[in-house]
């Protein structure tokens, strides 16, 4: 006897702390290797997801910027003098006046729209792939970047949004969303071992190429968006530029909001209040 309890009760006694001492350090085991391991993991897809984001942040804003410039530029000549089939047909081969009406100006600025929102999309596609198995949730400016980048898409992809009563009268086009990521592919390159979306010289000879390439295989559905816009009030082409050049200064004011101009500010105010 010690304590007044015999041996067996002392050995039960034993056993019984034995066992609490075994669960404790199982559990501990547990909440080590799982609960603090997703913890972990979660943190690295945290920190990840930041160093995608502040990787692409310049060169999306950049895009966005330059895109967002012709846009207004755009809608504000509406329908302008260069978005026609015939300037893309024409060939001129010198600028030969400093004119709106010279015709290697017509084609330039005609090309380099339709490069702009090609480039743009590139660089999204190319951040896309990058996030794919990082869940944009984990990170709240990978989040709002998606959903800012997802109204874009809708600006261009969505038939939907022109709740008009009478919208089958409406001259319209879409890009379709996975024609947008088409698009945008069409232009990623490797430099080394950096990936990244070609340049405007390299574009125009891919577009100018006679061999067959991606950027001549989707440059008919980016040109079809544009191209031969109608004065009358129902092309709802106008109304989606007006709506993609506010989402792409939303877009801007999320990547880096001190850096936007005052006029793409100010028209954005303007085109927001008017968007149907």
């Amino acid at each position: 006897m010690l304590l007044g309890l015999d041996l067996k009760t002392w050995l039960g006694l034993g056993i019984l702390g034995a066992m609490v001492s075994t669960v404790g350090a199982l559990l501990g085991i547990v909440i080590k290797d799982y609960f603090f391991a997703r913890s972990l993991e979660r943190w690295k897809q945290q920190q990840t997801l930041e160093q995608v984001y502040q990787k692409f942040r310049d060169p999306l804003y950049l895009a966005a910027r330059e895109l967002a410039s012709r846009s207004l530029e755009i809608f504000k000549d509406y329908p302008t003098v260069y978005l026609k089939a015939k300037v893309f047909e024409s060939r001129p081969t010198r600028q030969i006046e400093n004119s709106i009406d010279d015709a290697y100006f017509q084609r330039y600025k005609l090309i380099s729209t339709i490069y702009r929102l090609s480039a743009f999309l590139g660089w999204l596609e190319l951040y896309r792939q990058e996030i794919t198995f990082l869940p944009p949730a984990q990170n709240k400016h990978a989040k709002a970047l998606e959903v800012a980048a997802d109204l874009i898409r809708s600006d261009l992809a969505d038939g939907q949004i022109n709740d008009a009563d009478d919208w089958q009268e409406w001259r319209d086009t879409l890009i379709f969303r996975e024609e947008l990521r088409a698009i945008g592919e069409s232009l990623i390159e490797n430099r080394g071992s950096v990936r990244a979306v070609m340049g405007y010289g390299h574009y125009c000879e891919q577009m100018e190429s006679d061999s067959d390439n991606a950027v001549k295989r989707w440059l008919p559905v980016v040109m079809n968006f544009y191209l031969d816009l109608e004065t009358h009030g129902k092309d709802f082409r106008r109304v989606r530029l007006q709506r993609m050049f506010v989402h792409l200064v939303d877009f801007m004011r999320l990547l880096d909001r001190s850096s936007i101009t005052p006029y793409l500010n100010e028209a954005c105010a303007t085109l927001r209040s008017k968007i149907p």
